[in-house]
């Protein structure tokens, strides 16, 4: 930032090292965009974000596995870290105001891999459904894994796997229930032609364009269509113009507009044996609530 005088970042990270960036960024005075889905209420007035929050994820889920599937008893998963806790937080709040119960809720070191005893205790507990939310790549997993191994049937819904992640896991990942603003099967103009591009360029090696990947790609264009907006790179009317500036891309219309955050169509989708992703519902506009009240 300081070095290289930079005119903006614009970054896929965790939310521990969004936490530790945000003091560099208001210190360098640029604006700072944030394109991974997250546990919320990060405020800052370099920051804009426009992937999800939980209040765009969640409720999906958890209203699919309460009206349509009878979920009543709840048991939650999470790695114990920000975005873990984070959303299981607000999971543990929706599904309590929705009716139904919380009947455990246990977390694992980042690093950890051995779910026995968690899964013993869900096992135990008497739940009719299950929700993770753990760290990317291995924790999902050897999760997965370990709940396919116990025999595990409920419905499972997994607060941080994409369509990428699942096709990666293989055949324990299908019957996952996932929460998406992008999934490779959504059917428009722009989908197609980003999807053909990529194919094009990339040939055989291209990987499954996912959650993570897409809102990287959009924020790059946002940041240009604001700096075609305030006619300079200058902070302060960069700042102004991603406010109000949008992109059609491959998730449709996206714009920050909603207190540095951005409200979404997001996709009930369940993951089948090969990984692919079939939607189940659809939610368009969702609104990302109060996330910076003061903003």
């Amino acid at each position: 930032v300081f070095q290289k005088e930079v005119n903006a970042v614009i970054t896929m990270e965790t939310s521990a090292a969004r936490n530790a960036g945000l003091p560099i960024i208001s210190k360098g005075d640029i604006p700072y965009i944030y394109t991974s889905f997250y546990e919320g209420k990060s405020c800052n007035p370099n920051l804009f974000v426009n992937a999800w929050v939980p209040e765009q994820q969640v409720p999906p889920i958890v209203d699919n596995f309460i009206k349509s599937q009878g979920a009543k008893k709840f048991f939650l998963i999470g790695s114990d870290y920000a975005f873990g806790r984070g959303m299981l937080e607000f999971a543990k709040g929706y599904i309590e105001k929705s009716g139904a119960s919380i009947v455990g809720e246990e977390y694992l070191p980042m690093e950890g891999s051995d779910w026995t005893a968690i899964i013993s205790s869900l096992k135990s507990s008497g739940a009719d459904a299950v929700i993770t939310s753990t760290a990317g790549g291995a924790p999902n997993v050897t999760l997965t894994k370990q709940l396919r191994g116990a025999g595990v049937a409920i419905p499972y819904g997994n607060l941080a796997v994409d369509e990428g992640t699942a096709r990666s896991m293989g055949a324990d990942a299908a019957g996952i229930f996932i929460s998406a603003s992008y999934v490779t099967s959504i059917d428009s103009a722009a989908n197609k032609s980003f999807l053909a591009a990529m194919q094009k360029k990339f040939g055989a090696e291209l990987r499954t364009p996912n959650d993570l990947s897409v809102p990287e790609y959009e924020g790059i264009y946002l940041y240009k269509a604001a700096v075609e907006k305030a006619g300079s790179t200058d902070t302060a009317a960069v700042l102004a113009a991603l406010a109000e500036v949008s992109f059609v891309g491959p998730r449709g219309t996206v714009s920050m507009s909603r207190q540095h955050h951005a409200p979404l169509t997001m996709y009930l989708g369940q993951v089948k044996p090969d990984g692919s992703v079939t939607v189940v519902d659809t939610f368009e506009g969702v609104d990302p609530g109060e996330q910076c009240p003061n903003l």
